[in-house]
C-alpha cells in the first residue's frame, strides 16, 4: 500500500515532536539532578551528568527544527547515530557473551554456550529496534527531505575531515613516542652526557666511576647495529631486486604464483624462528671457518639472518614499482633495437627508481629495529666488533650487540639512568632512521632543468 505524501509529512512531525520532548527532558532531568531535585547521577558525577544532558538537549533540539523543515542534514545524522548507536550495544554485547563464556573457572557446557550466543543476540536485536526503526523509517522518508548544494557533499566533507584526522592522528602517534622517549632519556642526557653517549666506547652499567655511576658509551651497539644492517643490505638488496625483476619482468604466471607465495610465506615467519635457524643451522657452518675466536655468532651469521628477513620486504615493494611501469616504455625501447635485458637495466629500472629506493629503505628499517633473532644470533658482545686475525674481514665473525638488543636484553631489570639511557637508546635509532630516510629522499630528488 503505497503511503500517501501527508501521512509521510505527518510521520516526520511526530518524529520531530519526540526529539522536543527528548531534548526537553534531557535537560530538566540533568539541570534537577544538578540541583539536587532529582536523585539522577550519571558517570558517577553530577557536573558529568549536566554536560552529558546539555549536549544530549542541544543536539536532540538541532535534530527536532531540521526534521521539522525536512532537512537532509537532520535525517544524515539519526542516521549516523543510530548506526553508531547499534555498534555500541554490539560491542556491549560481545563482552556480555566473552564475560559468561571465558571467565569462568570451569569448562561452560556446549549447549550454554549456544544458549547464551542466542539470548545476547536477542538482546542485541531488542536494544537496536529502535535506531533500526529510525534508520527504515528515514530511508522510506527520503524524498521528503530538502537537500542543499552544501548539503549535497556533506557526506563527502565529512569523509575528507576524518581522512584528515586519521592522517593527523597517525603523524600526532609518532611524534608522541619520540616526545615520550625523548623525556624519559632526559636524565641519561643530564646526568651522563650527550658526549659520552655518542662517543664513549663503554656500556658497563654496574661500574662506579668517581662521582659517576656507570660508563654508558652506546658506540659498540650503534657499530653492531650499522655492520650488521650494512651486511644484510650487501647480501638481501641485489637478491631482493633480482628477485623483483624476475617476477615482474621476466617469468611466466605461474612461476610467478609459486615465488610469490614462497616469497609471501617467508614474510610471515616469526622472526624468532629465523634467530634458530641462524643458531642450528648457519652457526656450524660458519664455526667451519677455521679462525682463532670464531664462535659461529656474529656479524656474519647476523648480516644472513636480516638479509633473509629483508628479502621479502624489498622484493614486494620493488616489484608493485617495476610493475608501475607504464608498457609504452618498453615498447617503445623494444622498438628501437633494444634486447629484452637491454630494457629493463636502462628504462624500466630508471623509471621505477623511486620505488625501488623506498623497498630499500623500508628494508633497512625493518633491518635497523629487529630485535630477537639478533640476540639469539649475533652473540650480544659489548664491544666494538674487530677483526679476530691479520685479516680485515676477518671482522664480520667478531660478535657484536645492535642497539635494539641492548634494549630488550636489559630493560628489564634497568634503573635510574641506566633505564634512562636505554631510552636514549631508543631516540638514537629514531634519529638513524631520519638519516636515512632524509638521505634517500636527497638520492630520489629529481634535479631541476636548468
Amino acid at each position: 500500500m503505497k503511503i500517501s505524501q501527508n501521512t509521510k509529512k505527518t510521520a516526520v512531525r511526530i518524529l520531530s515532536v519526540l526529539f522536543s520532548i527528548l531534548a526537553v527532558t534531557s535537560l530538566a532531568v540533568c539541570l534537577g539532578s544538578y540541583f539536587g531535585l532529582i536523585s539522577f547521577v550519571l558517570l558517577d558525577s553530577t557536573v558529568l551528568t549536566l554536560i552529558l544532558g546539555i549536549i544530549t538537549a542541544i543536539i536532540s533540539g538541532l535534530i527536532a527544527s531540521g526534521l521539522w523543515k525536512f532537512k537532509n542534514w537532520a535525517k544524515t545524522t539519526i542516521s549516523i547515530l543510530s548506526i553508531l548507536a547499534i555498534v555500541v550495544f554490539a560491542i556491549s554485547e560481545i563482552f556480555s557473551f566473552s564475560t559468561i563464556v571465558f571467565a569462568g573457572e570451569a569448562i561452560i557446557p556446549l549447549g550454554t554456550i549456544f544458549l547464551t550466543l542466542g539470548q545476547s543476540i536477542l538482546d542485541l536485536l531488542i536494544k537496536s529496534a529502535i535506531p533500526l526503526a529510525l534508520i527504515y523509517g528515514l530511508k522510506e522518508l527520503d524524498e521528503l527531505f530538502l537537500e542543499g548544494e552544501a548539503q549535497r557533499f556533506f557526506v563527502d566533507k565529512f569523509i575528507q575531515k576524518v581522512l584528515m584526522v586519521i592522517a593527523t592522528t597517525s603523524i600526532l602517534v609518532v611524534v608522541l613516542i619520540f616526545v615520550f622517549t625523548f623525556i624519559e632519556s632526559t636524565d641519561a642526557i643530564t646526568n651522563i652526557g650527550l658526549g659520552e653517549l655518542l662517543t664513549g666506547t663503554i656500556w658497563r652499567p654496574g661500574a662506579i666511576i668517581g662521582d659517576q655511576e656507570g660508563q654508558f658509551g652506546l658506540v659498540p651497539m650503534l657499530v653492531g647495529s650499522i655492520y650488521s644492517t650494512l651486511g644484510a643490505v650487501i647480501l638481501g638488496v641485489p637478491l631482493s631486486i633480482l628477485t623483483a625483476i624476475l617476477l615482474g619482468e621476466v617469468a611466466p604466471q605461474f612461476i610467478r604464483d609459486i615465488f610469490r607465495s614462497a616469497i609471501e610465506l617467508l614474510a610471515g615467519i616469526p622472526s624468532v624462528i629465523f634467530g634458530l635457524f641462524g643458531m642450528v643451522v648457519l652457526a656450524p657452518l660458519i664455526r667451519n671457518i677455521e679462525i682463532p675466536g670464531n664462535s659461529g655468532f656474529g656479524i656474519l651469521n647476523a648480516s644472513i639472518i636480516l638479509a633473509i628477513m629483508i628479502l621479502p620486504t624489498i622484493t614486494n615493494v620493488a616489484e608493485d614499482a617495476i610493475r608501475a611501469v607504464p608498457d609504452s616504455y618498453r615498447e617503445a625501447s623494444l622498438a628501437m633495437g633494444a634486447t629484452r635485458w637491454q630494457t629493463i637495466v636502462s628504462v624500466v629500472l630508471p623509471a621505477a627508481r623511486s620505488g625501488i629506493i623506498a623497498a630499500i629503505i623500508l628494508g633497512i628499517g625493518r633491518a635497523l629495529g629487529e630485535t630477537m633473532a639478533l640476540i639469539m644470533v649475533i652473540g650480544n658482545s659489548i664491544a666494538i666488533p674487530t677483526p679476530l686475525n691479520d685479516n680485515p674481514l676477518s671482522v664480520l665473525l667478531a660478535t657484536a650487540r645492535t642497539l635494539t638488543g641492548n634494549i630488550a636484553v636489559e630493560i628489564n631489570y634497568a634503573a635510574g639512568v641506566h633505564r634512562s639511557a636505554l631510552f636514549f637508546t631508543g631516540i638514537l635509532l629514531f634519529l638513524l632512521l631520519l638519516i636515512i630516510n632524509r638521505l634517500a629522499h636527497f638520492i630520489m630528488r629529481e634535479r631541476q632543468p636548468s
